[in-house]
């Protein structure tokens, strides 16, 4: 009685119809309407899968789409990317092309490396579940989580390199920011799949958490991170272009396994209520999966005779590198603990005061 049983429910069995389509902000081509159910008679033989199985259905349901995202938002990326790379070599301001001032040149480095980072890591799932991975859940939650995040990113900085035109609707750039802001929310909202990922990157992690605490948690998924992309991401024979790159992901898998400077951690009780603490376990996780991605990519095409993606993974790698190093100091420093409590302390007043919590100077 406790468990889901999922059926295939067809409208000829009659007592099922649907509400008006949902005015949503984007995704407008696809229709998002409430269904109802009155009094339906479903055949047994329309049971999908086994009586009680049909979380366990869902789930699976829910990976198959993660997965996905991970190579469609790379599409949209590379879309973005050109257009913001046109504008920047065509537009002139002052006396230079947009393309000579640094902080451009930043801004389409990193929309290119979010792209190729979140392209390896779609690439490298994909490969473990043609091999036949029979568990990838994991993996697909982080390329859920990393591919709807960033494509948001370099949407924005796309927008933000057009300038006033990119606000434009006739420009076309503003349909895409609308349409991808449903995909962190969708097949699992990025909140709640973080949570995922820093709890149940292992088997029955969930349970050793209560009793290991943050620390604890970040062991558990380190030891999950080589096995994850089947054969290990640092070979043997590797390209010595990418020997730092390799070294950094050695290094910061071993400061994860080795708890860091284990002085400096607490075991902390009710770990999953302390999700400021999981989120940055989470966040450490994606990075070092990428780590891995971009490394195996490039030194697979190395292999081939084609260096021209080692400066990719490189200037992600070492990114990457000093995030996860922040992110581990974080996890010991009292300091940063204390200013959590006063941001939370912050949040729970606005919540009590139902609404933004200082008055209005004018009022006074």
């Amino acid at each position: 009685k406790d468990k889901i049983t999922a059926f295939i429910v067809e409208r000829a069995f009659g007592g099922v119809s649907h509400g008006p389509p949902e005015k949503k902000l984007g995704i407008k081509c696809s229709n998002t309407a409430e269904v109802y159910f009155d009094n339906v008679q479903v055949p047994v033989e329309n049971l999908l899968g086994e009586v009680g199985s049909g979380f366990k259905v869902a789930m699976n349901i829910l990976n198959n789409g993660r997965f996905g995202m991970g190579a469609c938002l790379t599409g949209t990326m590379r879309m973005l990317i050109a257009r913001a790379t046109d504008h920047a070599n065509n537009r002139k301001q002052f006396v230079s092309n947009l393309r000579e001032y640094q902080g451009i040149q930043e801004k389409i480095a990193k929309m290119n490396l979010l792209c190729y980072a979140n392209e390896s890591m779609a690439y490298m799932l994909c490969g473990n579940m043609d091999r036949g991975a029979p568990e990838y859940q994991l993996e697909a939650a982080i390329s859920k989580i990393f591919a709807s995040q960033s494509a948001w990113d370099v949407c924005d900085e796309t927008i933000q390199i057009l300038g006033g035109a990119g606000f434009m609707k006739d420009v076309g750039v503003e349909r895409w920011m609308r349409d991808l802001r449903i995909f962190r929310i969708f097949e699992g909202t990025n909140d709640i799949l973080k949570l995922f990922v820093a709890l149940n990157g292992v088997q029955d992690v969930g349970n050793e958490l209560k009793k290991a605490g943050a620390i604890g948690a970040v062991l558990k998924l380190a030891k999950s991170f080589t096995p994850m992309s089947g054969p290990g991401p640092i070979k043997t024979k590797l390209h010595s272009d990418l020997s730092n790159s390799a070294d950094m992901l050695r290094q910061d898998v071993g400061k994860v396994r080795d708890g860091g400077s284990s002085a400096g951690y607490k075991t902390q009780e009710k770990i999953i209520e302390q999700q400021i603490t999981l989120n940055r376990i989470a966040d450490i996780a994606i990075l070092l999966q990428s780590m891995a991605a971009v490394i195996s990519r490039s030194n697979t095409l190395a292999e081939k005779g084609d260096i021209s993606e080692i400066v990719l993974a490189n200037a992600w790698c070492t990114d990457s590198h000093n995030k996860i190093k922040n992110l581990l100091d974080d996890l010991s420093n009292a300091d940063i603990a204390k200013a959590d409590s006063a941001i939370l302390s912050v949040g729970k007043l606005s919540l009590d005061s139902n609404g933004y919590v200082a008055k209005s100077p004018i009022s006074r």
